[in-house]
């Protein structure tokens, strides 16, 4: 057969076709895989800056191993407040919860301090070697929605640390919350009293008194921005209000004594 002939030609066409097709094939898969562990990379990191490891990061501590030594993930089912295994904790995406009806509820509108109208039936939550626990947050921002994690201690109402990795609010006001001066007065804040009612505030800059007897339960606001102070006040409300945490973390409270 001369190798001029069209056949020959197809052939030839075809198979570099076949060729590039699977070789795109394979880039996108290996793109997609480097998207998806970039991704768990930024959790990673979040969850350990929330659960105080910030400063390991920053000396250039592997993030992978960090997380790997002293974090579990688990589920909890936010209604009962107990761990679950209804769904695989491994590849449970809890933004995308929100948006399955099998996976979400709808929340009353006199209940939802937060402002999000639907939350996710299970919670990713991170247990720390050390006891700590790191829950993840979030609600109705200025601009747009923010999303967080918060370190609680051991006996469920010490916080240990507090950070908002994703919001919209605007830069030089409301994005101060990601000013680590104001995030430094977060951990030993207590959320709740004796009692056990939820008592920790964020309150308007310039209201918050360091001597005053509810001072381990007050985080002063931002200054020039009262309205994203409030908003993560409410954040906080909700979170850890009956239709939050609180149900698992009664259960906690009571499991360790």
């Amino acid at each position: 057969m001369s190798n001029d002939s069209i056949f020959k030609t197809f052939l030839v066409a075809f198979l570099l076709c076949v060729v590039c097709s699977i070789l795109v094939c394979l880039a996108a898969i290996v793109r997609i895989d480097k998207e998806a562990y970039n991704k768990q990379l930024e959790i990673r990191k979040t969850v350990l800056a929330a659960g105080g490891f910030q400063q390991q990061i920053d000396d250039g501590g592997n993030i992978d191993e960090l997380f790997t030594a002293n974090m579990e993930l688990r589920l909890v089912d936010l209604e009962t407040g107990e761990y679950t295994t209804a769904v695989d904790a491994a590849t449970y995406d809890q933004k995308e919860a929100v948006n399955n009806p099998e996976l979400s509820v709808k929340i009353p509108a006199d209940q939802d301090l937060a402002g999000i109208g639907t939350r996710a039936k299970y919670a990713a939550v991170y247990l720390e070697k050390s006891g700590d626990i790191v829950l993840p947050i979030r609600g109705a921002g200025m601009w747009g929605p923010m999303y967080g994690y918060i370190a609680i201690a051991a006996d469920g109402t010490t916080v240990k640390g507090f950070t908002f990795y994703q919001h919209a609010e605007t830069p030089g006001l409301g994005a101060e919350v990601d000013n680590p001066k104001w995030k430094q007065q977060w951990p030993d804040k207590k959320l709740y009293n004796d009692s056990g009612k939820l008592v920790l505030k964020v309150v308007k800059k310039g209201e918050y008194n360091p001597n005053a007897a509810d001072a381990v339960n007050t985080i002063d606001g931002i200054a020039g921005s009262t309205v994203t102070g409030g908003k993560v006040h409410n954040i906080i409300r909700y979170w850890f209000g009956e239709n939050g945490y609180a149900p698992f973390l009664n259960k906690l409270k009571a499991k360790r004594g």
